[in-house]
Parts: C-alpha cells; sequence; structure tokens
C-alpha cells in the first residue's frame, strides 16, 4: 500500500468514526473557553457515557484533573491524584448537575487506598450514584501521569 493509499484510508477512518474526533479535544460543557479531550467511555447496560478531562495544575506529584460528561448524566468536579503513589488517597470536587465552581454545590469526597475496591465493585457509599468510575480513574491517572 502507498503512503497516499494509507493516508487516504486513514482519513476515511476517521471521517467516520465520530469518536476518533473527540479525543483531540472539544469545548467544555460547561467552561467557556475550556477544552476537554476523551479519556474514557463507560458502558452502562445498554447505554454508554464518555468521560472528558483536561490537566487543570501540576504540583510535584500531584495533579488536579478537571472532568465532565454530559450524555446519560451529568457530572463534573476535579479529582486530585498522586502520580508517585498509586497508593496515596484520591480526592475528589464533585459538582453533579449544580454550576462549576459553585461552593453550594460542591462536594468533597476523598478515597483512601483501603477502600479503592468497594469503590470498584460499586459498594462505596460516597461514590454511588452518577460519579467518576475507578476506570476513568486509571484513564486519567495513564494520561496525565506518564
Amino acid at each position: 500500500m502507498s503512503v497516499r493509499s494509507l493516508l487516504a484510508a486513514l482519513a476515511l477512518l476517521a471521517a467516520a468514526s465520530p469518536a476518533a474526533a473527540k479525543d483531540f479535544g472539544q469545548p467544555s460543557e460547561y467552561r467557556p473557553g475550556v477544552t476537554v479531550e476523551h479519556l474514557y467511555k463507560q458502558d452502562i447496560e445498554y447505554y454508554f457515557t464518555n468521560w472528558f478531562g483536561r490537566l487543570e495544575a501540576s504540583d510535584g506529584p500531584w495533579r488536579d484533573i478537571y472532568f465532565e460528561t454530559a450524555e446519560k448524566y451529568v457530572n463534573k468536579g476535579v479529582m486530585r491524584i498522586n502520580c508517585d503513589d498509586a497508593e496515596a488517597d484520591i480526592d475528589f470536587t464533585l459538582y453533579d448537575v449544580g454550576t462549576y465552581g459553585d461552593a453550594a454545590e460542591r462536594r468533597q469526597v476523598t478515597i483512601p487506598y483501603a477502600d479503592r475496591k468497594a469503590w470498584a465493585d460499586g459498594n462505596y457509599e460516597p461514590m454511588s450514584g452518577e460519579t467518576p468510575p475507578i476506570e476513568f480513574y486509571a484513564a486519567a491517572r495513564q494520561r496525565f501521569c506518564n
């Protein structure tokens, strides 16, 4: 296959796959002027939810990652992770359907390492409902810690 043919095939593939276009970034649904990138597709029975994110801040090994989704349900917030210590607590600031940044809408959740199995199994009460799944955490860690 020639290089020209290969490029044409790749262009057709990208055009045929709207999900591929999302991987490169898109405007945030909730924050004007902010671009987010696709990090994880969560399959939920017959539905799915795409989780988007961006690096908000970096302080040594710590990363603050803004996240959002707007498909099956609405969720947005910031996840704080430690790239050097996989067993460090994970801190979430969640805004759910409220306005991003509104202190009255904010909910804080910290997940200690000992509770990650319960979170992964869907049995961690503070992260019940429409909150980021542990697989999103893994995808964000892969993207922003490397």
